[in-house]
């Protein structure tokens, strides 16, 4: 009986703990919101989003529905003034004019007078044009200097049209040359890295259920409840240690010493597996129970990696096309709007502050996420359901390992579920190896895919 309260206990705090982190984030992203009207003018203006620049980008190179859509680049302001231009330049008048209007009523974020005046006579030079092709220009140079410098690739495409420009003109159309060919050199890398991988499951699949393979994870009844336990420690520590570190951070401008000190925030919160140790657990056992461990060689780590990498971009393209749909139901989210702040920061950092993004994504995340995540937390389902069907409990511990672990990330609802995919393809090497090391390799290498094709894409 007692046993059976203390597992009810850690499941309840399982779904608690994740939900106060994601509340915490909430609360922040409010918290910001909510800007007084005397401050206000002390605020950095509000930064146009890399991924909103390459989106613009390449409807304005490839056409399509994309413009059809209620906010074809998003819902943040900048957004909005970014479709505006689009829209006008596509002689959406009505439609450039109501997502201008959006940015401007906008509480949080909304565009500086000067920058909204600029795209207003943008919007009006692209309707004048429409009609009377010979009518000169009426925007200023001023107002062209801020539309370039704030709205960028936005700015230069409308100003060479608006001219006719044709050095510039000339200019950005290489320019969209280099990134088509940058999207169909990553198109054709998925597409390929994902058939492959969704091979493997078919594969793993039948062979597991011709017995061929089998599942490494073993019980262990030492382990049962303490491998729950260590993960919500590790949580504990962590939001502790992140609350500490923002209270000491005087600028709220990321830079690499920031970087580096989460990297060393994000291994000290490993401190909390001595909570396996001190509840009595052998350093063996918790290695064993939670896949901190790798034999056979670097030739089969570099294949377990692989399949790993592989089987995780299908069923990361299935969550895609989950949160696509999910798009079209929830009201207020739109999915333009996700993307994670190392992205946000990649376009404008400098060499020290770009080699600390890449070690936090390639090396650091993958190493503590999937300890936590596909060694603790996944390792804490399977031995919790070890009596159900077997395939029955590696569902269920993939399905709850990966939704908290996407759920806590700060891409947004409609994320969770590609996330979600993404943590899936690492737990079937979890499960088939015993080991999260072939996961964190994958996961690395995966991250430095995504943050050098943002590099190029915004090159």
């Amino acid at each position: 009986m007692v046993q059976s309260r203390h597992n009810a206990l850690i499941w309840l705090l399982l779904v608690l703990l994740p939900a106060l982190w994601i509340g915490i984030g909430v609360a922040h992203d409010a918290q910001l919101e909510e800007v007084p009207n005397d401050q206000v003018d002390e605020m950095p203006p509000p930064l146009l989003s890399p991924i909103t620049s390459i989106q613009g980008r390449l409807i304005f190179l490839m056409g399509g529905e994309a413009l059809s859509e209620p906010d074809p680049l998003g819902t943040r302001p900048m957004s909005q003034l970014a479709a505006a231009i689009l829209l006008a330049q596509a002689h959406h008048a009505d439609e450039a004019q109501e997502q201008f209007s959006k940015a401007c009523a906008a509480t949080y974020d909304a565009p500086e007078p000067d920058l909204a005046n600029a795209v207003h006579a943008v919007i009006e030079a692209f309707a004048l044009k429409k009609h009377s092709p010979a009518e000169p220009v009426a925007v200023t140079s001023e107002q062209w200097s801020i539309l370039e410098s704030r709205l960028e690739w936005f700015g230069q495409m409308a100003k060479a049209q608006l001219t006719g420009d044709a050095n510039a003109t000339q200019e950005l159309d290489a320019r969209s040359g280099a990134l088509l060919l940058t999207i169909l050199a990553a198109g054709g890398w998925f597409l390929m890295a994902g058939l492959a991988g969704l091979v493997c499951i078919v594969v793993l699949g039948w062979l597991a259920f011709t017995g061929r393979i089998t599942s490494s994870i073993h019980a262990d009844r030492s382990v049962r409840a303490v491998l729950g336990e260590t993960f919500l420690v590790w949580m504990i520590l962590f939001l502790g240690l992140r609350w500490a570190a923002s209270a000491l951070l005087v600028s709220d401008e990321p830079d690499a010493m920031q970087m580096w000190l989460s990297v060393v925030l994000s291994f000290a919160s490993l401190a909390s597996l001595a909570w396996a140790r001190w509840r009595g657990v052998t350093w063996s056992s918790l290695r064993k129970a939670a896949g901190i461990q790798f034999s056979g060689g670097l030739l089969r780590l570099a294949g377990l990696s692989s399949i790993s990498y592989a089987t995780a971009l299908p069923c990361m393209a299935v969550g895609v096309a989950i949160g696509q749909f999910l798009s079209t139901i929830l009201e207020g989210q739109n999915f333009q709007d996700m993307s994670h702040p190392v992205q946000e920061m990649l376009p404008s950092a400098g060499l020290p502050l770009l080699i600390a993004l890449f070690f936090v994504a390639t090396v650091a995340a993958p190493i503590v996420e999937e300890i936590v995540f596909r060694g603790l937390l996944y390792g804490h389902v399977r031995q919790q359901t070890w009596k159900w069907p077997k395939w029955l409990s590696i569902m269920a511990a993939m399905l709850f390992s990966a939704t908290l672990f996407a759920a806590i990330h700060p891409q947004g609802v409609l994320a969770v579920p590609a996330l979600a995919g993404v943590s899936i393809g690492f737990c079937i090497t979890r499960e088939w190896s015993g080991s999260v090391v072939p996961g964190m390799v994958a996961h690395g290498f995966h991250n430095g895919v995504l943050l050098a094709l943002n590099l190029l894409l915004n090159a």
